[in-house]
């Protein structure tokens, strides 16, 4: 599947503590951490690459991210709820606990990365993949998917309940433990080895 890369052209080097003189942040390459705790708000990222950044100390509040690269960097805990997520990459990234509630994702490509715990709930999604990366007990609740894209993704333990699954290809994904209820599960694409993961969701019992 193609999907629309992030325009990023000509940045510029940018420090994160100067974030309170910036209303919106274009153009700008990040490469270096801080090491006191700041707080970025109602703000835009615009055409931005970020290498190396722990967010950790980083509080970000009302962020929208349109043509942004994030590379080996620590979002953890951040909350991107209710926002436009858009032509936006994640290349070894640890995002646990990341938060997309009722977000719009957009040309959105995830590769390598630990993504446990993330919540999709009530998100729309279009123009996904997802490459080699790790979403354990990862919640999909009433999440629209619109061409979408797994490889080797790791979904055990996760949630999906109300999240049409119709002629998505989990065939080489991991989906040990899933909990999903039966109208999103219908027309989902699997391999022969996982049957036994998904007859058992519906209650059917193998016999020795």
């Amino acid at each position: 599947m193609k999907i629309n890369k992030p325009k990023i052209l000509n940045t510029i080097d940018y420090n994160l503590y100067d974030a309170y003189l910036e209303d919106n942040f274009n153009n700008y390459i990040f490469t270096k951490n801080i090491d006191k705790n700041i707080e970025i708000k109602n703000t835009t990222f615009d055409s931005c690459i970020f290498k190396d950044i722990d967010f950790t100390n980083i509080e970000l509040k009302d962020i929208d991210l349109i043509d942004v690269i994030f590379e080996n960097c620590d979002l953890s805990n951040k909350k991107f709820d209710n926002k436009l997520i858009d032509r936006v990459k994640f290349i070894n990234c640890k995002m646990i606990g990341v938060s997309f509630i009722e977000s719009s994702l957009k040309d959105i490509e995830i590769s390598d990365s630990m993504c446990k715990y993330i919540n999709f709930s009530n998100a729309k999604m279009s123009n996904i993949i997802i490459n080699n990366s790790d979403l354990c007990e990862t919640t999909f609740l009433e999440t629209k998917l619109n061409k979408v894209e797994f490889n080797d993704v790791n979904f055990t333990e996760s949630e999906i309940n109300n999240t049409k699954l119709r002629d998505i290809d989990f065939s080489t994904c991991k989906l040990t433990g899933i909990m999903i209820d039966f109208n999103s599960i219908q027309g989902m694409i699997i391999d022969s080895f996982q049957s036994m993961d998904i007859v058992g969701i519906l209650g059917v019992k193998f016999k020795e």
